[in-house]
């Protein structure tokens, strides 16, 4: 009896996942370089839209936190799923919304638009197909399937100043930084961010137990990577800085 119990407990340890959560900040040394102002050029809702605005490309917040930083665990045999619902790429205020997007490989992002202006969606691929489309007004949804790991930029040829990134990741463990508000459900503008004491925080849930590799992407600083072992359980904390990423040589 006591043998069938104890294969009976040992049956039911095996059938749960060990798994931990990777928590950490990514912050900003030394002072932050101001973001400069953008100027819109073309079309009046875009002028009234876009006058006030800053760059996107580095946004650093007052407790030194880095936004928009792309961080993703690398496991071992972990086969990718993908989301129920179609991530979406918009255009609002003649400014892709969010300016960076993580999806994982194989996604279909939604790409679409709410201004009342035409916007030409040029994607800068290297290892996906580099789509050049129009939405020509609100409503209009182009789905774009991602097939291969890649940091893509995307523009707008008709609005110069705008640009913004889709990120597909090999995993299902990703997050992007000062992506939402507080109770993550909105997308947190920069300049609310850059106001804020975030430090660049955030978290990757029930992540297998074992080696990982974490890494961290960002459009003007590069990547970043440390391998860790995650816990069967609880916490372990990888924190990065801007001194931590290279950007790839030319």
């Amino acid at each position: 009896m006591k043998t069938l119990i104890a294969l009976l407990v040992f049956g039911m340890l095996a059938s749960v996942a060990l798994a931990g959560n990777i928590t950490g900040t990514v912050m900003y040394d030394g002072d932050a370089p101001a973001r400069p102002e953008l100027t819109a050029t073309k079309d009046q809702h875009c002028v009234d839209a876009v006058k006030g605005t800053k760059s996107e490309a580095l946004v650093v917040s007052k407790g030194k936190g880095i936004k928009n930083v792309v961080i993703y665990a690398r496991v071992r045999g972990g086969k990718v799923t993908l989301p129920e619902k179609n991530p979406v790429m918009d255009q609002k205020g003649c400014a892709y919304y969010p300016h960076v997007l993580a999806v994982p490989v194989g996604a279909t992002v939604d790409l679409t638009s709410k201004d009342p202006v035409a916007h030409n969606v040029h994607s800068h691929a290297q290892k996906n197909k580099a789509i050049n489309i129009q939405i020509p007004k609100p409503g209009i949804v182009y789905p774009h399937k991602i097939e291969k790991a890649e940091e893509i930029k995307f523009t707008c040829d008709i609005h110069a100043w705008m640009t913004g990134y889709i990120v597909a990741v090999p995993s299902n463990f990703y997050t992007v930084t000062g992506y939402k508000d507080a109770e993550g459900k909105e997308w947190l503008s920069s300049d609310a961010f850059e106001k804020s004491a975030d430090t660049g925080s955030y978290t990757l849930e029930n992540v297998p137990a074992g080696r990982a590799r974490v890494v961290a992407w960002h459009e003007e600083l590069g990547s970043a990577n440390k391998t860790i072992e995650v816990p069967a359980s609880g916490d372990i904390a990888v924190n990065f800085t801007s001194a931590d990423f290279k950007k790839k040589a030319k």
